[in-house]
This record gives structure tokens, sequence and C-alpha cells, in this order.
């Protein structure tokens, strides 16, 4: 799995010169502005249409964009519908600290 870039908020334009990747960049702004309910829950995010007339992308980018919310469970995709936000699992925690683990003593 790529990882999301950080530091792009619900606001921030793309940067073609930027060391990130196109697609990274707007799959960090989407997310941003899922965080920040710019895209509440149930709500249909962007599809790839609207994302290529608003950031100027081509149509592969645009998809390539929206199969990253999906895979870090941001979003789910209904073929014919789109992708709409949806209540994100907590992750997992590390195995190596017991929580019922008793003190000494």
């Amino acid at each position: 799995m790529v990882d999301i870039p950080e530091g792009y908020g619900p606001d921030d334009e793309l940067d073609p010169e930027a060391a990130d990747p196109l697609y990274l960049q707007l799959a960090a702004v989407l997310i941003s502005r899922i965080e920040s309910g710019v895209y509440p829950l149930g709500r249909a995010v962007p599809g790839v249409d609207r994302l290529m007339q608003e950031f100027g992308l081509a149509r592969g980018t645009a998809r390539k964009t929206l199969v990253l919310p999906a895979e870090l469970g941001y979003v789910r995709t209904v073929v014919g519908k789109g992708s709409f936000v949806i209540e994100r699992e907590a992750q997992d925690e590390p195995a190596d600290t017991p929580k019922d683990q008793e003190a000494d003593g």
C-alpha cells in the first residue's frame, strides 16, 4: 500500500512540480476534506469526471486517486453509483503490549 503524504489541507492546490505525484497529492486533499467534514459521512466524494474538471487531471490519474481513500477505509465505492464516505474503522493496536497485563507488585 502507498503512504499518503502529510501536510495537505482541504483547500490545497496540486503542484505538478512537487516531489509527490499528483494522484498522491489529490488523495491527501480528499482525505483531508473527509477528515475535516467537507465531505460528511454518507456523502459522495467527487467522481472521476469531476476530479478531471476541478484539478485538470487526466482520467487515469483521477481514477488512481480514488483507489487510495477506499483502500484506507475512508470511502466505499459502489459500481455505477460512486464513492461514499464511510465511518472509518479503528486501526489495530500493536500486539506487543497486552491490555490485560497486570502490574508487578
